[in-house]
């Protein structure tokens, strides 16, 4: 460090600052841009970096957080984490990432690394799955800070979460001012096994009723829980939703099931959105690439992150959190697109 610090011409507490994390404006150390990254390019090319076992043998923090998320995970807890990841390294922190495939022993395996590692605050991307069983649970209960989306798993966890009811009554109203008048609805799996779907289904009931609408249940669709959907399973809620029930518009419980309607659609010799107009969820990378570009329900992951990073940084740092404040709820945004 004293030659980092000698060839950039700054004091050793900045070079620690910066190469530990914290000298960007987010500590007691305050250095500019330019000169971090000097220190950090002039640190590269001389082979140093910080011993993090040294650092936690004195008692430091070591400015990383863990990471839970399924290998399998859907494309939007991956631009989520992606989301998060920028939040982290904007307030000089970073992230360790486990995943894993459905299996406890190797999530408990990864609890364990972190913990071992000086980690004090875990952000868990799946939730309910059986990966976290009793056991991990009570793995997870030695951080300082545990967040979930979705719903906390035990006493003094975290959360933070969307509304996705919200989402979905924003997007019946854009359909009807549009000048539909009979909207669908599809879900990946039935409300009573997914409290996503339930979510989703809510906010649709909701959204009728507040347009004086009423609610047929034939206009919902619900497939069996597959992900991501093959082509004749799409091919078949079009043909329920919109021959069957006569729908002249969609909303979809993600983009990735909105994208296959399309096309199974087209496969139909129908046209969207002049046969059928069509809304989805999540607001992932392909909905503005596809063609039409895809209407969508935005969760907001920027809104997200930066409340998951509050809570665990609040955590790790002995912030005695209110049980009022332990979930926060971010609110969606509609991006209209040509599919509507």
């Amino acid at each position: 460090m004293s030659d980092v610090a000698k060839e950039v011409g700054v004091t050793v507490t900045a070079v620690s600052a910066v190469l530990r994390g914290s000298g960007n404006g987010t500590g007691n150390v305050r250095v500019s841009p330019d000169t971090a990254r000097r220190i950090r390019r002039i640190a590269s090319r001389l082979g140093y970096r910080p011993n993090m076992a040294a650092r936690l043998l004195k008692g430091q923090r070591n400015n990383v957080l863990g990471v839970l998320i399924g290998a399998e995970s859907t494309p939007a807890n991956y631009e989520r984490l992606s989301a998060l990841e920028q939040e982290a390294f904007r307030r000089g922190l970073r992230l360790m990432i486990g995943q894993f495939r459905g299996d406890s022993e190797r999530t408990a395996q990864y609890i364990e690394d972190f913990l071992g590692r000086g980690i004090e605050g875990v952000m868990c991307f799946e939730n309910p799955t059986p990966s976290y069983d009793e056991h991990v649970l009570r793995s997870l209960r030695r951080f300082r800070g545990v967040v979930f989306q979705t719903r906390r798993l035990f006493p003094g966890a975290l959360c933070v979460d969307v509304d996705r009811a919200a989402g979905v009554r924003a997007a019946v109203a854009h359909l009807l001012a549009r000048g539909r008048r009979r909207i669908g609805l599809l879900l990946n799996d039935r409300p009573e096994n997914d409290p996503l779907m339930a979510d989703r289904l809510a906010g649709y009931e909701e959204g009728l009723v507040q347009a004086g609408r009423e609610y047929e249940g034939r206009q919902v669709w619900m497939g069996p829980g597959v992900y991501p959907p093959p082509p004749e399973l799409a091919a078949e809620a079009v043909g329920a939703l919109a021959e069957q029930a006569g729908v002249d518009a969609i909303v979809c419980c993600n983009d990735v099931w909105a994208i296959h309607l399309i096309k199974a659609m087209r496969r139909l010799g129908k046209s969207v959105p002049e046969d059928l107009a069509v809304i989805g969820f999540d607001n992932i990378n392909a909905a503005e690439l596809f063609d039409p570009g895809l209407t969508t329900i935005d969760q907001n992951n920027a809104a997200f992150a930066a409340a998951a990073m509050d809570l665990l940084v609040a955590a790790c740092e002995g912030v005695a959190i209110p049980v009022s404040r332990r979930t926060r709820i971010v609110p969606p945004r509609l991006i209209v697109r040509e599919s509507t």
